[in-house]
């Protein structure tokens, strides 16, 4: 503490370098002497003596930049034996041989993936606050290692952060690619929303996944169950877990739309197609601007594609609906088909059309009402007719698919329900996932009697998929009261990744995230945690005690060297492939 308080009393004292009259002074940063604050061998109790002095420059948040001189000493009666000396307390402001503190560091690893801050906002900040001055590479640096060290504090608290998940926890299993190139791959406890292992894939292969899992429950030990998608590299990756009796669940989302996406897909791409030719849409909204400038115009005055006269709001709201609904958010596909909606609503416009522009009407909006009629012919008619109705009769049997699963709104991805913390009313959640397995049982059998064109498709996914979809565990105090329900979406992790990218676009400051994704250090996943306050107390008790929770570790000499975490192999291949390509230089 005595070397602290003299470290705060000197720095920002600049000494000064040629005093004399008309010699131009020159500041230099203030030195700190630093040496052991023991006076005895830790190893054997013997003496101490000195074995060198070495000065280095030391940047930290708290007391700006200061030369930092230490002096090390070793052993007096076995030199060769005992580990030389050093202070304590500078170990704990920097890591040795390093000039950035341990505070620094946190404070640049935060902004950038706590809070999203750009590297320029980082440098300005540190600059105006701090007086600190430093380069894009070297904050780039930092928050490299400040990755580097939560992923080790991770790993390394992972006993008290086992202990904190005594009660069990839901493994969720999601990855996410961009554009068919490598992505991250994250195991979350579904209960609480933590993030328990994460790493870069260069696809969504088994290989890859089933090294994750394996180290998260080494870590963690069992789940009570996994959750994951429909996809045939998660079903390998959980194999090992499967085999031991711990419950494979999928996710009730990600089952309805493999499902829909085989049910509508060949007849939905066929519509799309014939929509698009048909330049409807495009015709629709060329006549909306056309009455748009019918009101923009004073009125009578202008005399556009339909005569000289007023145009009322009902009007441009009719072809609004036609075109886009009432305007609220269409349900992604497949569970809402807005192509087949866009038809139903062309074909309902002789019925609806009085509630818009009730009679009388003036010559504009006759004759514009009878253009819009025309637009619209081609849609109640062949092709169109037929294969909107398959569609229709495709989607009832989706919906009756969906009724039986009673699958909300609320719990789709873009619902209200993330599903990462427990519910309020457990009991209530565990008593519903019963009903709707007794209900998905009476609709099994009404299934096996139908002879719908959808029933063979429906019956095949059933089949198939049947033993994943029910089954939840409970999470249950000693009394045996319930406290938790694994969830049956796997919504922790989707919008794990969403918010995911939402940060990235902040940090990056664009929106195609394809290279990004590919390139971005596994570790940031871990700073997600940070914002869970429970979390947080386990790993180290607050945010600001990071720095020193940093130090302990390299005290211990648990943090693995600080390489690049981005791949920049392919940027090397194009500087070779440059090179092989230069033209030859004339002799």
């Amino acid at each position: 503490m005595t070397e602290v308080r003299r470290l705060s009393a000197r720095v920002g004292e600049p000494e000064t370098a040629g005093a004399s009259i008309g010699v131009t002074t020159k500041p230099t940063l203030p030195r700190v002497d630093f040496a052991p604050e023991t006076a005895g061998c830790p190893g054997c109790s013997a003496g101490l003596r000195v074995q060198k002095t070495h000065t280095r420059t030391v940047i930290t948040l708290a007391h700006g930049a200061f030369q930092a001189r230490e002096t090390r000493q070793v052993c007096d009666a076995s030199p060769s034996v005992c580990p030389p000396v050093g202070s304590a307390t500078l170990a704990r402001l920097v890591k040795p041989r390093h000039r950035y503190g341990y505070d620094l560091v946190v404070h640049a690893g935060l902004a950038r993936y706590l809070h999203a801050t750009q590297r320029e906002e980082i440098r300005t900040e540190l600059r105006d606050a701090h007086q600190i001055d430093l380069a894009t590479g070297t904050v780039s640096g930092l928050c490299d290692q400040f990755l580097v060290y939560l992923e080790a504090l991770h790993e390394h608290r992972a006993p008290q952060l086992r202990a904190a998940m005594a009660a069990g926890y839901a493994l969720h299993l999601d990855a996410t690619c961009e554009a068919g190139k490598g992505g991250l791959f994250v195991t979350l406890d579904g209960l609480r929303g933590w993030v328990l292992g994460a790493a870069r894939i260069p696809s969504e292969n088994h290989i890859y996944l089933a090294p994750v899992i394996e180290k998260t429950v080494a870590l963690f030990g069992d789940p009570l169950a996994t959750m994951r998608d429909l996809g045939d590299a998660g079903a390998k990756a959980v194999a090992p877990l499967r085999e031991r009796g711990i419950r494979d669940l999928l996710c009730h989302f990600h089952f309805l739309r493999a499902l829909g996406t085989k049910l509508f897909d060949p007849l939905y791409g066929e519509l799309r197609t014939l929509l698009r030719k048909s330049r409807v849409a495009a015709g629709l909204k060329s006549l909306l601007r056309e009455l748009h400038r019918y009101q923009e115009a004073e009125p009578n005055t202008y005399d556009g594609s339909f005569g000289a006269g007023l145009v009322r709001d009902g009007l441009l709201a009719l072809v609004l609906w036609v075109l886009e609904g009432t305007g609220t958010k269409d349900l992604t596909y497949p569970f809402g088909l807005p192509q087949v909606d866009f038809v139903h609503r062309a074909r309902q416009l002789p019925e609806v059309a009085e509630r818009f522009l009730p009679c009388p009407r003036t010559q504009p909006e006759w004759a514009a009402l009878g253009h819009l009629h025309f637009l619209a012919r081609p849609l109640d008619a062949p092709p169109f007719v037929p294969l909107a109705q398959q569609l229709q009769d495709h989607q009832h049997a989706f919906r009756e698919l969906r009724d039986a699963l009673g699958l909300t709104h609320a719990e789709l991805p873009g619902g209200t329900s993330s599903g990462a913390r427990p519910l309020e009313l457990p009991a209530l959640e565990l008593a519903r996932l019963q009903e709707i397995e007794t209900s998905f049982t009476a609709y099994e059998k009404r299934l096996q009697r139908s002879r719908s064109p959808a029933a063979a498709t429906l019956r095949t996914y059933v089949e198939r998929y049947r033993t994943g979809l029910f089954g939840h565990p409970a999470v249950r105090a000693p009394n045996g009261a319930i406290l938790a329900v694994v969830s049956r979406v796997n919504n922790v992790s989707e919008h794990f990744f969403g918010q995911g990218k939402q940060l990235l676009r902040r940090r990056l400051g664009r929106a195609h995230l394809g290279r990004d994704m590919e390139q971005q250090p596994a570790q940031a996943a871990f700073t997600r945690n940070l914002r869970d306050p429970t979390y947080v107390q386990v790993l180290c008790g607050s945010l600001d005690r990071l720095p020193e929770a940093f130090a302990a570790l390299d005290a211990q000499n648990l943090v693995p060297p600080v390489a690049s975490l981005r791949d920049h192999r392919r940027a090397t291949l194009h500087r070779l492939a440059r090179s092989l390509l230069a033209p030859i230089a004339p002799p």
